[in-house]
């Protein structure tokens, strides 16, 4: 039985791997006061995830049900015994873009009384008939159904939800992290870049990212064989992983980069990581928001940024600067290089700046709770 006044609440991913959602949800996980929440997940994959031993030695609960490429009745049937069988949540949290349409329209049948839908991202990742479909119909549940309804950043509300007249349409919550946590650039120091095999004297420019389609890792590769005819004196350091590795491997190879590319694999320490660098370059086609930005930003890192990536993301910290993917190859090189000699903005700075938008862990777990309380006042 549960505690009195105590929420039980049910997260619902695909999985529970290194993505920017799980990550920020963990952030959460980890600093919950247990006497006031518990966060419980449910995922659809039978892998072992990479946050899978941290929620089960914590004491939270991880659920696992068919795909929805397995059947989608077959899924949601599975999603709505679970819970009717565990009575005990008193909210559903679903950040699993359309899909959480039908999460929200699941829990309502099982009498769920708070049902939150969370927009993440700009795109379905697919543009054909049936993603079309999928996410009109996950639109009308989620405005049916969802009892409050989340998105990371204002396109990222617009793509799940749609336009409203409604201000109560969608609320835009900052992706709250841990951004005190993440170590700035002024406490690197030559000896340690020599540790992780950087040199010091070379410009370390530095791409965090799935390897996959919409991240655009190769027109990245594009800019970079450009940047060579500028300068030799730099690497371009890709921390992440994905479907895409080989192929962009391959084109290193073609491109004749091998000095000026490094492939670093998935990394957990990536908030301890970024200061080691100089600029952050993002090339993505589309973002939720691009938590990795907010992270360089955290770090002190200047950034060249697409326009695929919404403004949110921008601290105006004076750090980021966007160019338009259309905008061919030259500005990009450009802007790499002038954003890497921008001053250095204090931790101190940059810390209250985070503090004053929004982005601690604490305002966003008010704003969560209140939200798994059904609380009308937001």
């Amino acid at each position: 039985m549960n505690k009195p006044n105590k929420i039980s609440v049910l997260h619902v991913f695909m999985n529970l791997n290194l993505g920017g959602a799980e990550s920020r949800i963990m952030d959460l996980f980890r600093s919950q006061d247990p006497d006031v929440l518990t966060n419980d997940f449910v995922i659809m994959t039978d892998e072992h995830c990479y946050f899978t031993d941290e929620v089960l030695d914590k004491g939270g609960n991880i659920h696992v049900i068919d795909s929805p490429r397995k059947g989608i009745v077959k899924n949601l049937r599975q999603l709505y015994q679970l819970l009717k069988t565990n009575p005990q949540y008193d909210a559903l949290h679903a950040h699993t873009s359309y899909y959480s349409g039908l999460c929200v329209f699941i829990a309502f049948l099982a009498g769920i009384p708070a049902r939150i839908t969370h927009a993440r991202n700009t795109s379905t990742g697919a543009n054909n008939l049936s993603s079309k479909v999928m996410l009109l119909v996950g639109r009308l549940l989620s405005s049916a159904f969802a009892t409050k309804r989340f998105a990371i950043s204002t396109d990222a509300g617009i793509f799940l939800y749609g336009k409203g007249k409604n201000k109560r349409h969608f609320e835009v919550v900052p992706n709250a992290f841990d951004f005190r946590k993440v170590r700035h650039k002024s406490a690197i120091n030559d000896q340690e870049k020599i540790t992780f095999n950087l040199k010091p004297n070379q410009l370390n420019i530095v791409c965090v990212g799935r390897f996959y389609t919409v991240k655009n890792h190769d027109f990245l590769l594009s800019v970079i064989s450009k940047f060579v005819q500028v300068r030799q004196d730099f690497c371009l350091h890709l921390i992440g992983d994905g479907e895409l590795k080989e192929k962009l491997q391959a084109q290193v190879i073609a491109l004749k980069l091998e000095n000026h590319v490094k492939f670093w694999g998935k990394r957990a320490d990536v908030d301890q990581l970024l200061s080691l660098f100089d600029v952050m370059v993002m090339t993505s086609k589309n973002e939720g928001l691009g938590v990795a930005a907010l992270e360089a930003q955290a770090a002190g890192l200047p950034c060249v940024l697409s326009t695929g990536i919404p403004e949110e993301a921008d601290m105006r910290l004076g750090l980021c600067r966007y160019i338009d993917l259309n905008a061919g190859f030259e500005p990009w090189v450009k802007a790499i290089e002038e954003q890497a000699e921008l001053a250095t903005v204090s931790k101190v700075v940059i810390d209250q700046q985070f503090e004053q938008r929004g982005y601690s862990l604490s305002a966003t777990r008010q704003r969560y709770l209140d939200a798994y309380l059904r609380n009308e006042k937001n």
